[in-house]
């Protein structure tokens, strides 16, 4: 008697925050993801994107490291911290990758990075990949 696989499991919602301080790119990048099939939120500040990432659990979060109101890379350990969000995929965006700030970005376990300036397909192939992961 042939043996039937295990049931697959519903796949993850498509859902995605966008913490970004620059009003063009957060509106460009929340409109992209709509595009792509996702449900977008988006927030400008490190708190807010907090607050929003535990109340929305999106499945993946595009989050700058440089807030005008805060650091994308404490949001990033917060969640990290938060069991209930640990299987958030998170993406770390910024135009500076040097030294300390990449390491550091690293040590708290970004689950990838985008180089700015990026491309809307650069983004779409990162957020397909990051669905992806959350889904296996």
């Amino acid at each position: 008697m042939p043996v039937s696989p295990p049931p697959m499991s519903d796949p993850r919602p498509k859902t995605m925050l966008i913490i970004e301080d620059d009003a063009g790119l957060r509106g460009t990048l929340a409109a992209a993801g709509e595009a792509f099939g996702y449900t977008v939120q988006v927030c400008d500040s490190e708190d807010e994107g907090y607050r929003q990432a535990v109340a929305i659990k999106p499945t993946l979060i595009f989050c700058d490291v440089h807030l005008t109101k805060g650091d994308g890379r404490s949001v990033l350990a917060k969640l990290r911290a938060n069991e209930a969000m640990s299987d958030c995929q998170f993406v770390l965006m910024t135009g500076d990758w040097v030294g300390a700030s990449k390491q550091t970005s690293i040590e708290i376990a970004a689950d990838a990075y985008l180089a700015k300036p990026f491309s809307i397909a650069e983004f779409a192939a990162c957020a397909d990949e990051r669905y992806r992961q959350a889904n296996l």
